[in-house]
């Protein structure tokens, strides 16, 4: 496009002389009554617009060319990975795992299978958030929240230890995503602590230099968030008050009582916070028919 706007102006800078002093030259683009001044006119023009388009080509051309250049020399930046930021370890999953369809995430360490059953991640502890014996923990519900990111809906590898259930008969299972091992990344990622209960400790040290890694980078529950140092209220529960026809009789809270997981229980046959447990725990969805969280709407609301 340069040389060719290049050609067009010096065309006419020769035909503008030479026209001038011969006019008739126009008669050979087809101009009748060839005159000066139609010469000067046509040519002049002419000569001016592609001078003009010779300009504007050659600024064209140059901006191109140093955005060429831009791109060429400027270095890629690297961007530095906060370490907020967790690189999930690639753990090979063994071969005999279970595969099971999460239904429901209970809590940061709890889920709901498809088949009705209730695992509990072992290894690991997260932070209360559905006990109804005790007050919601500081990143509980983060800790749920990213849970449920992870596996609530998805098909999750299962690893057995030593035991098959705990105390609560709750199976106890390692849980892969993808040769991610569940158990590992949430602690990794300051959601859950490590926890060891033997016998059940083949990845015990892994969950130990897991949580080093969350306390050194502040992650989650070792961030400042829960640097909150408790009152001696805050750990030592107080007895309730309640007002019983004008005269204030003292409660006590009771909280070493301990459930187990029964979903054949029926809700006249528990209190209202065993029927509560047995629904956000253990996972017994026939305590919450209308589906409002609340176990036993009839008798315990």
């Amino acid at each position: 496009m340069v040389g060719l706007s290049v050609l067009l102006f010096l065309l006419f800078l020769i035909l503008l002389p030479i026209g001038l002093l011969w006019p008739p030259i126009l008669s050979l683009f087809h101009i009748p009554n060839p005159t000066r001044k139609k010469v000067f006119i046509i040519f002049g023009s002419s000569l001016l617009a592609s001078f003009i388009l010779m300009g504007i080509i050659v600024s064209l051309s140059k901006n191109n060319l140093q955005v060429a250049e831009t791109k060429i020399t400027q270095a890629p930046t690297v961007v530095p990975i906060p370490s907020s930021i967790v690189e999930p370890s690639i753990t090979p999953a063994p071969l005999n795992l279970e595969l099971a369809t999460v239904k429901r995430v209970i809590d940061g360490d709890t889920i709901s299978l498809e088949n009705g059953k209730v695992i509990r991640y072992i290894g690991i502890d997260t932070p209360e958030a559905v006990d109804p014996r005790k007050p919601v923990q500081c990143y509980a519900k983060e800790a749920s929240a990213r849970n449920k990111e992870l596996v609530e809906g998805q098909i999750v590898g299962l690893e057995k230890d030593v035991s098959e259930t705990d105390k609560y008969g709750r199976l106890l299972r390692y849980v892969y995503k993808d040769n991610i091992l569940v158990n590992e990344l949430l602690v990794k990622e300051g959601y859950a602590k490590s926890s060891s209960y033997p016998p059940d400790i083949k990845y015990q040290e892994k969950f130990r230099l897991a949580e080093q890694e969350a306390r050194e980078n502040n992650r989650g529950l070792w961030g400042e968030a829960c640097l909150i140092t408790p009152t001696i209220s805050q750990i030592f529960s107080t007895p309730t008050k309640s007002q019983v026809g004008g005269v204030q009789t003292q409660q006590s809270q009771t909280q070493s009582e301990s459930y187990a997981c029964n979903c054949s229980k029926t809700c006249p046959n528990m209190s209202c916070a065993e029927a509560q447990y047995q629904l956000t725990v253990c996972g017994c969805g026939a305590r919450d028919a209308d589906k409002d969280e609340i176990a036993c709407d009839s008798q315990c609301q």
